[in-house]
């Protein structure tokens, strides 16, 4: 009887991952699946199976810090219950293996179907730390974490060990791991104590602004530059959570002029609602010692504890098709897949002109989403962003220029630009907008509409 020894069988696996047994027993020797079938089991618990039947396919497991034990991949409800829906192993050179009991509610292709990953499952990469909020829990967590202080320095393994730590509050409905999720245990347990009255919010948010900037409250990790905090309110007798950016408390020319933009997100998300018909993020501004906040519900959670799943483009995107980061152009790649509706390409379509014709300079691929389906997601993080103060304090003068569409687009701009011209005039007539920038807004809905008449 034929003997694979089990150093060969080894290294093999380690150098050629996700390999089927036909192509296993060839680079054996010609070795039979009888034999092969004994050597693997031989190995035991280091290698992994995933695919059914004629797709079944091996990889040796990696250790992440030492540890090869599998890490539990939990789902929380929209009422606020935990299901164990799969487990994750890493496999030799890279990539990840996902052991499903229960589907992701996603876009999967033939490989993902059957488990495996080149990376990490793109859910789970979408719950990275990032933005304000990630680089404010990297700078506290890094050196308990063993991790970069930059989480735009991590490597996949470090992303898998912090989020199976700490990960119990990251977007979407995903916890990583029996240690973060028992993280999200004690936060059940303390009880809905943390949902702040206005009375509450209005002393409690500038303390929190304080915490944020000076010690880094990172709460969750949704992406983006502003400066921000979580919390948990009681709106309208309703149970939300909010992400809540601020603006800084003194009268410099910098600090009006970002609380002048936390007001136009607020004031676009309204246009967008009743002019574009587009689902948005409910948000509030308030107004507490000195500073301006934006209050923006998250639409991924739930009354107590409850969780629904999303994910950003981005993920989407560089899993499944690798294209363009052009929203337009990514969305179309997605109807041509079958995931998407014509209706929600169109959404897209005139959100990112509507971007773009109120000097949006930052639609990155973190600023939209999408729920199972694939449906768009409330949108989000719509805000003039050219007129951002420079990193050194300047409000520096920025000539407004509208993007003009190619013929075969002009139908799709021109609800937009009907849009952004209500924007503009919209924000010029706000009183909590400073005076100068309220003359800006005036000055730009008119070459708009210009542009929008000819």
């Amino acid at each position: 009887m034929t003997k694979i020894n089990t150093d060969t069988l080894t290294k093999t696996l380690r150098t050629n991952p996700r390999t089927g047994s036909a192509e296993l027993c060839a680079k054996l020797g010609g070795i039979s699946r009888a034999t092969l079938t004994r050597a693997l089991k031989g190995l035991g618990p280091s290698v992994i199976s995933g695919g059914g039947s004629r797709r079944t396919r091996y990889a040796l497991r990696r250790p992440l810090r030492g540890n090869t034990a599998p890490i539990p991949l939990y789902r929380i409800d929209e009422n606020g219950q935990g299901h164990e829906i799969g487990l994750l192993s890493l496999t030799y050179p890279e990539g990840s293996c996902l052991t499903n009991q229960e589907s992701l509610p996603w876009p999967l292709d033939k490989d993902m179907r059957d488990g495996w990953f080149e990376g990490l499952p793109y859910p789970v990469l979408d719950m990275r730390p990032q933005g304000f909020l990630g680089r404010n829990f990297a700078k506290i967590h890094a050196v308990d974490l063993s991790v970069p202080d930059s989480p735009d320095n991590w490597s996949d393994d470090d992303v898998i060990h912090t989020l199976s730590l700490m990960g119990h509050d990251q977007p979407g409905d995903l916890i990583l791991g029996e240690a973060a999720y028992r993280r999200f245990l004690e936060h059940v347990r303390r009880g809905d104590a943390r949902f702040l009255s206005n009375a509450q919010a209005e002393e409690n948010y500038p303390r929190l602004a304080d915490i944020a900037m000076t010690h880094g409250d990172a709460g969750s990790s949704a992406g983006g530059e502003f400066p921000k905090f979580t919390s948990s309110r009681l709106l309208n007798q309703r149970k939300v959570d909010v992400i809540v950016k601020f603006s800084g408390a003194d009268n410099s020319a910098a600090v009006r002029r970002w609380s002048d933009l936390l007001i136009c997100e607020h004031l676009a998300a309204s246009i967008m609602a009743n002019a574009l018909q587009v689902s948005i993020s409910e948000s509030t501004i308030c107004q507490y010692a000195g500073r301006t906040f934006l209050e923006v519900v998250r639409f991924d959670r739930h009354g107590d504890f409850g969780r629904s799943p999303v994910c950003t483009i981005g993920s989407l995107n560089a899993a499944l098709v690798g294209g363009s980061v052009d929203w337009p152009k990514t969305v179309q790649a997605f109807m041509d897949k079958g995931w998407l509706s014509g209706e929600d390409v169109t959404r897209v379509t005139l959100i990112w002109w509507f971007g773009r014709l109120i000097g949006n300079t930052d639609m990155h691929e973190g600023n939209i989403a999408f729920r199972p389906g694939l449906t768009l997601a409330p949108t989000y993080d719509m805000l003039p962003m050219m007129y951002a103060p420079a990193s050194g304090g300047e409000v520096p003068v920025k000539l407004y220029s509208p993007a003009l569409p190619l013929p075969a687009e002009s139908s799709i701009w021109r609800q937009s630009a009907r849009a952004a011209v209500q924007f503009w005039d919209t924000c010029s007539e706000d009183r909590r907008i400073s005076p100068n920038f309220r003359r800006i807004c005036e000055d730009n809905s008119k070459i708009l509409a210009h542009f929008l008449a000819r």
